[in-house]
């Protein structure tokens, strides 16, 4: 999925905006320096009702219980929020973050942004839940933490900032925090953007697989164009193999991939096709690639157990299997004695 982040070209902001990304990072703000001034606020019910306990059943668990609960309340002063937009083509977005059109915005791969192997204190993803009434916290809400409690502390605004379409990103702290390089896939130019600042932006992506774009007015509407594109040098060209991503996992110490292979069967270029593809797509050094000849394993992938008939589905499907980044090779773990004892069953 991509977002997007609107940014000024304010002399200070850019000259630190770009230091930040030629640095890999970007900065998740106190929510104090958000710029609604009803973020993050709520009303609770709860401290009413643990008082009422403490009347009727005084117990020293319900002192500890309210500590832990103020403590909850007390963590907004301590987080990092990072706001970003699924819209790269919102009107506003472009007049209020952008410098009426002389900005820019940047283009993200949201499962790279919150990569928790970059950042360990990344805790929440949200799609921000718009509304008329302020929310309030429950007794009912503490069931469902992250669900509604965090929902309604975190990712809840006034409906009056719905075009925003934003999507929220919660860390333990706020400040400073790392992407991988290949985190950052777009940069949107408005059409007042000056020549110097996409050149910069230019400079500083020219080897990376970046795509530039011009936004523009047209039918009434905003249109985008691309521009100009930087490429990363490889040694591979996986451009030359056909295939089809099925799949993508990533956690934050490992990843894995599973591909439909189209190409030839021949041993060599299935070799060339792994080298080419691990150096365009992986970015964990602790990885698995899963290669099939057929699409149909896709169904199976994320059924465990397998009964009999799907494991030799999914094992006859499989060309080979990689792990990490060891010697490009033909092998399949699938093929085993499993594997084996169901076929001589039939």
């Amino acid at each position: 999925m991509k977002v997007y982040k609107y940014r000024s070209i304010e002399e200070e902001i850019f000259k630190r905006d770009l230091e930040t990304i030629s640095n890999n990072s970007f900065y998740s703000s106190n929510y104090s320096m958000l710029n609604d001034p009803f973020d993050i606020y709520f009303n609770e019910e709860i401290s009413q009702v643990i008082d009422l306990f403490k009347v009727l059943f005084p117990h020293s668990e319900l002192e500890n219980l309210e500590k832990q609960f103020r403590e909850v309340l007390n963590f907004k002063d301590k987080i990092g929020v990072y706001c970003l937009s699924t819209d790269f083509l919102n009107e506003q977005l472009w007049a209020y973050y952008a410098s009426s059109y002389f900005g820019y915005c940047i283009e993200y791969d949201l499962e790279k942004l919150v990569d928790k192997g970059q950042n360990f204190d990344f805790q929440y993803q949200f799609e921000i839940d718009y509304r008329e009434n302020i929310p309030t916290l429950a007794i009912d809400d503490l069931i469902n933490l992250q669900e509604s409690f965090i929902r309604k502390m975190f990712a809840t605004k006034k409906s009056a900032w719905q075009h925003e379409k934003e999507i929220r990103l919660i860390f333990d702290k706020y400040g400073m925090k790392k992407i991988h390089r290949s985190a950052i896939t777009g940069i949107y130019f408005g059409i007042k953007t000056p020549e110097n600042i996409k050149k910069a932006f230019y400079k500083l992506f020219e080897n990376d697989d970046v795509k530039f774009y011009e936004v523009f007015p047209s039918n009434f509407e905003l249109d985008c164009r691309l521009i100009n594109e930087t490429k990363r040098k490889l040694k591979y060209d996986v451009s030359k193999f056909k295939f089809e991503i099925l799949k993508h996992r990533m956690d934050a110490l490992h990843e894995s991939y599973y591909v439909f292979y189209k190409g030839s069967k021949n041993e060599l270029d299935i070799k060339e096709f792994i080298l080419a593809f691990r150096e365009a797509f992986l970015i964990k050094e602790s990885n698995r690639l899963y290669i099939f000849h057929n699409k149909e394993a896709e169904s199976l992938i994320d059924i465990y157990p397998k009964n009999d008939e799907q494991y030799i589905k999914y094992a006859d499907s499989i060309i080979t299997v990689c792990e990490d980044w060891e010697e490009a090779g033909i092998s399949n773990p699938y093929k085993d004695f499993h594997y084996n004892e169901i076929v001589n069953k039939r």
